[in-house]
């Protein structure tokens, strides 16, 4: 009977050491501790106790942010096309207002919704399961993400992005679904041709007809147009130095299969700003986008025209400057750990963030 108890604990140890995890390297996780509902003081009342008991994240499409209670200070952050706000301290309750650093806050539960009106604006809320489920928005806009050839900013409710020859600066919204939408329209100077009016001058030109004038007139139905020659020249004279960050270019059929934007920088030598390869594009409803390397700050740029695209000229309905192109970029974003990956144009990158 000894011998067989024996035995019997025998079996029960290697079973169990079979049903432990003994790979080197991979302790086992320590289980999820369920979140712990700060105290609420009962003076607060029951509308508090609802709205302090969880944390809440913002799934407003126009913002992003959260609510949340440590069990002494009420944390607010909420980042929209206004820029980021923050209220931070401890509360006071009066008359169903909540105030909060200086900042009063009115809201009403719906179920597992809540909806939050502060500073005159009002954001739908949603009840989440830990500080860090509800802090996880406002975290991935927030400082400098990059990695893959991408680059991914964010600063007082302005979102920087560049990839390749993409890149745009301007406000941006994040949605439920992880859709990141950057865009500049609300930016200053952004779709402002600054090369509207200036004077210019070429080193080649088809006819009387076609002056280099006509595409600096802010008209889609006039241009300019080259002999039948490489490379050809046309410089810009802004009347002034301004900071351009790019180029719109709206050819004729006549297009520019290569071709370079430079600046003439302060020692009177010509900078490099852009160059392009291969285009076809032509007609006004194809414009060519051109993001320079770097703002140029400078009077004077100039298009050279290194190989043409046809048999005829370099022609051109319109040149634009601008020192921030007009347009949008649509991402999405999706946190992985403490790193995040995004796909844009049928491509994942995988960004962390910057020290």
């Amino acid at each position: 009977m000894k011998k067989l108890s024996v035995c019997l604990l025998a079996l029960l140890m290697l079973l169990s050491a079979c049903g432990e995890d003994k790979t080197p390297g991979k302790p086992a996780p320590p289980p999820a501790e369920p979140y712990a509902a700060p105290e609420i003081p009962d003076e607060w009342g029951e509308d508090a106790r609802r709205l302090l008991s969880l944390p809440w994240t913002v799934v407003s499409p126009d913002g992003i942010g959260d609510l949340t209670f440590d069990g002494e200070r009420v944390t607010w952050e909420i980042s929209s096309k206004d820029g980021v706000k923050t209220a931070q301290g401890v509360p006071s309750f009066s008359d169903g207002v909540m105030t909060v650093d200086g900042t009063d806050f009115t809201w009403k539960i719906l179920a597992d919704f809540a909806l939050l009106t502060a500073d005159g604006e009002t954001w739908r809320l949603a009840r989440t399961d830990s500080v860090d489920e509800a802090r996880r928005a406002i975290r991935l806009v927030s400082g400098t993400w990059s990695g893959d050839g991408m680059a991914l900013s964010f600063e007082k409710g302005t979102a920087s992005f560049s990839v390749g020859d993409r890149s745009i600066a301007g406000s941006y919204t994040l949605a439920g679904d992880g859709t990141l939408t950057i865009s500049n329209d609300g930016e200053e100077n952004a779709g402002v041709n600054l090369a509207k009016g200036a004077k210019v001058k070429t080193t080649s030109q088809e006819t009387v007809d076609f002056p280099p004038e006509l595409a600096f007139d802010g008209n889609l139905e006039t241009r300019f147009s080259s002999a039948y020659e490489d490379p050809v020249y046309v410089t810009i004279d802004l009347g002034k130095t301004c900071r351009i960050g790019g180029a719109i270019l709206y050819f004729e059929v006549a297009c520019s299969s290569e071709f370079k934007i430079e600046y003439l920088d302060a020692s009177d030598k010509w900078v490099e700003a852009a160059h392009v390869k291969g285009n076809t594009q032509s007609g006004v409803g194809a414009p060519v986008t051109v993001p320079f390397k770097k703002t140029a700050e400078a009077r004077q740029f100039r298009f050279v025209g290194l190989k043409r695209g046809t048999d005829w000229g370099h022609s051109f309905y319109e040149l634009e400057l601008y020192e921030i192109l007009p347009g949008e970029v649509v991402l999405t974003v999706t946190p992985d750990g403490e790193a995040m990956n995004v796909e844009y144009d049928g491509k994942t990158y995988r960004l962390t963030r910057e020290p």
